[in-house]
This record gives structure tokens, C-alpha cells and sequence, in this order.
């Protein structure tokens, strides 16, 4: 059970704003809420004294219905950490109101958290968990309204380069991340890839994509596992190619599990033998292709080796090459 401790008076030092404003600052004078956590507001710190406590604002009742998210600024921190919403909504049959988190992982330095429209009406609070003890150190937080989304514009939801495994060196992009980018049925997720393997040894490149839940267990995604070559057994999908764009078209199914921040935390990208540079959501109805990207003859030329690191100063040897768009394996002498 969240733990509430902010009296109302700390409510009233929320900043008062017009209801058509853009921005709505949460105090960091006093954030009294919480649990297993302190705040010292002269240096903006929370301390949290054990894994997945929380400090954040008691709100009651507050209508919010004039924004569209909630923004977190805080200094870089070596563990994930989360906002959560807590509405006053209720399920039939639930005990407390609905919750609904946005994460932002190790080395972030801003979460942008989207308020569910059917229920920011009513908010009872809002807090920032930690996965870890620790301390985070908070820049500002504050309410603003969602810049417009063009639907047929593509938007690139991740870049890199990540050499991936199962789980440490996972891609996690956030259900927030699909609701800001107006996600739709039809829409296609292109995942720019280099293949790191060697079929010859036996290393092959697998890629799984996959949902992680609330509650950290995993799911595949629907759309994926309707790939071609999908292997049911591993959830994987085995690429054979050099490099290249793996995409997955999305379905409703899709468009559902990643658009519900209560069920699910984000999309994870895992694999072994290979490294992904960058992940774009391409609309239904966008006119740009992957056949049709020009190649940057001005872009820099960047190295890796076959395990997916880049490489400065390449000696003899075969590595993949990356110039803009364009991706090869080469041989150096």
C-alpha cells in the first residue's frame, strides 16, 4: 500500500497558474509523501533507504485535467527510478485508485510521465520510486500540456549503439515513449541492426521483442511473434544478414499492450550476436521507406568489431562499417 504523509497545507505551496497555462510547477519545498525515503528540500535530495521507496506529493484530490504530463528534471543517478500517477479512479473490485508509471532508466536525466485523460480529473499524488537505495537529486518538476504529434511524421524513439544480451544490456522503450509518438494500428516499428555473429561458429543472431510488464515478468509482443521465421520455441527471430532494418508491423493487439501504462512498463529489445543503432516508428500512412533514405556521403564513418564495439583505430581484420544509413561488413588490411 502507498504510504500518504503530506498534510494539505504542503498542497496549497503547489504553484497556482491559470488553468489554460502551459506549465504548473510542483513545489520542491516540501515533498511530504512517502515512505522508507527523506527529503532535504535545501539541496533538492531524496534519500531513499531501500529499494523501491518513494517521496513525491500528496494531492488529494486535484484536477489536472488543463495538462497532459507530468515532468521530473533531476541529476544523472546510476539506477532506474520511476514516476508514478495515482488516481483516484477505482476499478470495480479494486481496493486503491489506478496506477500508472513511467520509467526512465540508469543514466537518465528527465522522465516524462502522460496523465491517463479518462482519469487526471481526479489525482490523488504523485511520486518518484527508486529501484534502489540511494540518493536523486531533483532539478524541477512540473505539469505541461503535450507538444502537438504530427501521425504521419516517423519518429525515432531510440539511437545507439547497443550491443544487446537478455537483460543487462536490454533496449527499454518506454509505453510513455508510444503514447507521446501517438502509436496507431498499422504503424511499423524499423529496428536498424548489425549482425555481430558467426553463423560458421554457431553464433548466431537472435533477436526478441518483447513486453515487460508491471509486475516484471515478460510477454512477447503480438506483432512480433507473427514475424517471419519467428521460432516459437526460443521467441527469438534469427537475422542472417550482414546488417539491415528488422520491422514489425503493428497490430491493434500491439498498439493496446503499448499504450497501457498500468499493465506494462515498456518494450524491451534483447537478442544476442547483435547490435542495434536505432528503433523508429514508422506510420501507416507515412511515404518514407527504408528503400528510400539517402545516404549522407558527408556522414562520419564509424567501426565495429564482430562483438558490436566501436572501434577507434581498426587494424586488420573484418568489421562492420557505418557511414549515416548505410551499414556493411568490410575487410580491413
Amino acid at each position: 500500500m502507498i504510504k500518504n504523509l503530506l498534510s494539505f497545507a504542503a498542497v496549497a505551496a503547489l504553484a497556482v497558474s491559470s488553468a489554460n497555462a502551459e506549465t504548473l510547477d510542483l513545489t520542491l519545498e516540501d515533498l511530504g509523501s512517502g515512505w522508507g525515503s527523506t527529503y532535504n528540500p535545501s539541496t533538492k535530495t531524496i534519500t531513499y533507504e531501500s529499494d523501491w521507496s518513494g517521496r513525491g506529493w500528496w494531492l488529494g484530490d486535484v484536477d489536472y485535467s488543463a495538462y497532459d504530463e507530468v515532468v521530473i528534471e533531476f541529476e544523472p543517478v546510476e539506477f532506474n527510478i520511476q514516476v508514478v500517477v495515482q488516481y483516484n479512479y477505482k476499478p470495480e473490485g479494486a481496493t486503491e485508485g489506478v496506477s500508472e508509471a513511467t520509467m526512465g532508466e540508469a543514466g537518465a536525466t528527465q522522465i516524462v510521465a502522460p496523465l491517463n485523460e479518462e482519469y487526471k480529473n481526479s489525482i490523488m499524488q504523485i511520486y518518484i520510486q527508486s529501484s534502489k537505495a540511494g540518493d536523486v537529486t531533483l532539478k524541477s518538476a512540473y505539469l505541461q500540456n503535450a507538444e502537438v504529434v504530427d501521425p504521419d511524421a516517423v519518429k525515432e524513439l531510440w539511437s545507439g549503439d547497443q550491443a544487446l544480451d537478455w537483460w543487462d544490456h536490454a533496449i527499454k522503450v518506454p509505453v510513455s515513449t508510444f503514447v507521446a509518438a501517438k502509436v496507431k494500428e498499422g504503424d511499423k516499428l524499423n529496428v536498424s541492426y548489425v549482425n555481430t555473429g558467426d553463423a560458421a561458429a554457431e553464433k548466431y543472431c537472435n533477436l526478441k521483442v518483447q513486453l515487460l510488464l508491471a509486475n516484471w515478468s515478460q510477454e512477447i509482443l503480438p506483432g512480433f511473434a507473427l514475424s517471419e521465421g519467428f521460432q516459437e520455441e526460443y521467441g527469438t527471430v534469427n537475422l542472417s544478414e550482414a546488417s539491415g532494418v528488422f520491422s514489425i508491423e503493428l497490430g491493434e493487439d500491439d498498439v493496446k499492450e503499448l499504450t497501457d501504462a498500468t499493465a506494462n512498463q515498456s518494450l524491451m529489445f534483447v537478442g544476442e550476436n547483435i547490435t542495434v543503432t536505432q528503433i523508429d516508428l514508422v506510420p501507416a500512412t507515412g511515404t518514407v521507406g527504408i528503400d528510400n533514405v539517402a545516404v549522407d556521403e558527408n556522414a562520419p564513418v564509424e567501426y565495429y568489431n564482430l562483438q558490436g564495439v566501436k572501434v577507434a583505430n581498426p587494424a586488420n581484420g573484418i568489421y562492420v562499417v557505418r557511414q549515416g544509413n548505410k551499414v556493411s561488413k568490410v575487410l580491413v588490411k
